[in-house]
């Protein structure tokens, strides 16, 4: 079955098909700057088991929250910054992969570290040249994964892996990883400044076309951006978010979700959705996505 999950603190819901609450696992409460804790997750398919990390461990737990497993990534150094351990399935359940941020960690070279799934045994390690404060992963059919790592100020790299290859780096350092069409034909990704939206060829990461803020209808000069947040209902159709400010209250930001052709570029009309924030929508490539509401609420679409 597919299920989805999500993090409130100290505990991770997860969710079958249809958003019914399939199971609840407790977890440490989330990290911060000061206070250590739990930080990336991910649910087995079966929604029976959690794997996540702490700032020194990654674990698998059983449905009671029996650890079933732990590899240790050491202790954090006196000089540790903002640093957010990233945690994925490959797609067959059967690999754990990590991001983990040890040189804000103060703890090393920033690694890819993949682990058996059912046993947390070591399967490769790979250091990577980045300095940076998190990532987030887009498990493949076959079984590669793909690596978006944020450093902050200093941009974005992004980095495409098999479970026996070396890290495939694609050489940017100013475009945020959002999501893979269902095809796996394309990823698109939005500019480190919010200046556009791109659609690229996958894996050779050519541009297929480029959307900046006025062919969303609004002047380029205005304070409106295009948020990092696409990502693709099918192989057809985008979503994307623009963001502004209110002209009269600076203070106050509004955002607009879009429909976008994935495959031509061309904008297809604004969504009307009451949403919480410019991240409120969970594409899930089927043709429907997950809404959160300003309540909290969450709802299939």
């Amino acid at each position: 079955m597919r299920v989805f999950s999500r993090k409130l603190n100290h505990l991770v819901e997860v969710y079958d098909a249809e958003l019914t609450p399939v199971r609840t696992f407790t977890v440490p409460p989330r990290s911060t700057f000061r206070e250590p804790g739990s930080e990336g997750h991910a649910v087995t398919s079966t929604g029976d088991r959690l794997i996540y990390a702490t700032d020194r461990a990654v674990l698998r737990t059983d449905p009671d929250g029996r650890e079933e497993w732990r590899f240790d990534l050491g202790e954090r150094g006196p000089r540790r910054g903002v640093a957010y351990t990233d945690v994925a399935l490959s797609a067959d359940d059967a690999l754990v992969w990590v991001y983990v941020p040890n040189a804000m960690a103060d703890r090393g070279d920033d690694e890819w570290i993949v682990l058996d799934a059912a046993t947390g045994e070591l399967r490769s390690r790979h250091v990577l040249p980045t300095v940076g404060h998190g990532g987030d992963q887009y498990p493949l059919r076959d079984g590669r994964m793909l690596l978006e790592v944020g450093e902050g100020q200093d941009g974005l790299r992004i980095y495409l892996a098999g479970p026996g290859t070396e890290p495939r780096d694609y050489g940017w350092n100013d475009r945020s990883l959002c999501g893979v069409a269902p095809d796996e034909t394309r990823f698109v990704t939005v500019d480190h400044g919010s200046a556009d939206l791109a659609v690229h060829t996958f894996p050779g990461g050519e541009v297929l076309f480029r959307l900046t803020v006025a062919d969303f209808g609004f002047d380029e000069d205005d304070e409106v951006y295009v948020e990092w947040s696409p990502g693709f209902v099918d192989d057809e159709t985008l979503i994307t978010v623009v963001r502004g400010e209110d002209e009269e209250h600076e203070d106050e930001e509004w955002w607009k979700f879009y429909r976008v052709g994935a495959r031509t570029g061309a904008v297809l009309g604004e969504l009307d959705v009451e949403a919480r924030d410019e991240y409120a929508i969970e594409v899930l490539g089927t043709g429907r996505y997950v809404l959160t509401r300003p309540d909290g609420t969450r709802e299939l679409r």
